[in-house]
């Protein structure tokens, strides 16, 4: 490829891109609105290599506002009323879920995709949320967590009757602000980071949602501790809150805007769109089966600690059982012993009393006397 190809494609769609800062007035902001709306894989130094989209992987727990965020990025790229597109279902909580893999368009270009939400971050769902970042899941259909190795296997052989390689994949992370990071799950979330970057070339964007319910630039720091290099707090429009401004509508595009600056950086170099989605691929397969290996050394372990637990409850329960037994016993011979010496002193003191009145006169002369009267 010559370099006059490559600025032939540097067309004015995209060529003030890689310029574009965060606006600080109505122009532009505007400007930088239409750029996002007009972004185009086509106009790529290199073309779209394969690419046909960029698919926005919206991951989080449940209830923290992804389907929200989306009705938000709608709202702010198209001028018009505010309506609730993405939807999610009501928890006993009060809190709100999602689970399927919903697909919503925003651009010609960009499309994005609210996953079903995470509760544990247990192995096995954390399995089938990288299947979903691997866009080995079916769209627009439930997804089921699936607790086995084998389950997850045949799910994720499905795929392959209708492969899918022609997404470019950017994974977002939405968490509310008002929600504690427990210590427990900080390591889970930077290995999650991790992954997404892994299986994507493209570290994780983390969306605050509730700006100006809490102190998000405490969150904010937390986040980019465990490795996060992008991070952006926002506030949800809703059909109780609709009013539009600046600054609140700028927080939506910067998000966008960092989307497709990864897009770009990444499109600077030569890319094979079928080869990235078998490493995805394989990468899953060696995570989900080293994943079940460690469970089953795990559970094998917790047997044997369950077994030898259960050993040492039966060694107790037998030891006391003795301890109670020979308790018994002695006091069984304590009680025998006592028996005896009682029995032993009346039988003294009947002996004593005998000879008393063999050697005591007056008493033996009465019963002389008592046997004549007779």
């Amino acid at each position: 490829m010559k370099v006059k190809d490559l600025e032939t494609r540097d067309t004015p769609r995209n060529s003030h891109w890689n310029r574009r800062e965060i606006p600080n007035s109505a122009m532009e902001y505007n400007q930088l609105r239409d750029d996002i709306q007009n972004f185009s894989l086509d106009n790529c130094p290199l073309g779209n290599q394969g690419y046909n989209r960029v698919l926005l992987q919206l991951f989080g727990y449940m209830g923290h506002g992804k389907s929200a965020l989306i009705n938000s990025l709608k709202y702010v790229l198209y001028r018009g009323s505010f309506s609730v597109e993405a939807e999610s279902g009501v928890t006993t909580h009060g809190g709100s879920y999602t689970m399927e893999r919903r697909v919503y368009t925003l651009t010609p270009t960009i499309t994005v995709v609210d996953n079903r939400g995470l509760v544990f971050m247990n192995d096995y769902e954390m399995s089938m949320i990288y299947a979903q970042l691997g866009n080995f899941m079916p769209l627009n259909e439930k997804v089921e967590w699936k607790d086995s190795y084998e389950d997850f296997m045949y799910k994720l052989e499905d795929s392959e009757l209708d492969p899918n390689y022609t997404d470019f994949i950017v994974p977002v992370f939405v968490y509310k602000v008002q929600t504690k990071l427990p210590e427990q799950e900080m390591s889970q979330i930077k290995a999650f980071c991790k992954i997404c970057r892994d299986m994507t070339g493209v570290f994780p964007i983390i969306v605050l949602t509730h700006k100006t319910s809490e102190n998000y630039f405490e969150v904010e720091k937390k986040f980019r501790c465990l490795g996060a290099e992008v991070v952006v707090a926002v506030e949800n429009y809703s059909n109780e809150d609709q009013l539009q401004t600046l600054g609140r509508n700028t927080d939506f595009l910067t998000l966008l805007k960092h989307a497709v600056d990864n897009v770009m950086f990444r499109m600077e170099h030569p890319r094979k769109p079928k080869e990235d989605r078998i490493q995805r691929k394989k990468f899953l397969n060696t995570y989900v089966h080293d994943t079940d290996v460690t469970n089953k050394i795990n559970e094998i372990k917790r047997k044997e600690e369950e077994a030898t637990r259960l050993a040492e409850v039966r060694m107790k329960q037998e030891e006391a059982r003795r301890l109670a037994e020979a308790r018994m016993e002695q006091e069984e011979a304590t009680r025998l012993a006592e028996a005896t010496m009682e029995q032993e002193e009346a039988t003294r003191l009947a002996e004593a009393t005998i000879e008393q009145e063999e050697c005591d006169p007056a008493s033996s002369s009465n019963k002389k006397k008592t046997c004549t009267t007779q």
